[in-house]
């Protein structure tokens, strides 16, 4: 499934951590936008990773789910593109 993940984090230390995990799950729409292909496991190893590095009290991290329907409904205006994972190819 498409997950939309978002952060705000405040310090730059825990922001770059984060952004550095996220780059192993995602793509980076936007500054701290992600779209992630995830499946329920890599769903939880990235939770998983996340708890460990942020501060509750100070940041906000948020999972917005896109199922098919949600995806082929997407409008992009500008140089945007929505960056699904492409499947393999076989030459």
């Amino acid at each position: 499934m498409l997950w939309i993940v978002s952060y705000d984090i405040p310090n730059d230390k825990r922001r770059r951590k984060v952004a550095k995990v996220m780059e192993g799950f995602g793509r980076r729409a936007q500054y701290s936008v992600f779209e992630c292909d995830l499946t329920l496991a890599k769903m939880a190893q990235l939770t998983k990773s996340l708890k460990r590095l942020i501060n509750n009290e100070e940041d906000d991290v948020r999972f917005y789910p896109l199922n098919k329907a949600d995806v082929q409904r997407v409008r992009l205006l500008g140089k945007a593109q929505l960056n699904r994972a492409k499947g393999w190819y076989m030459v």
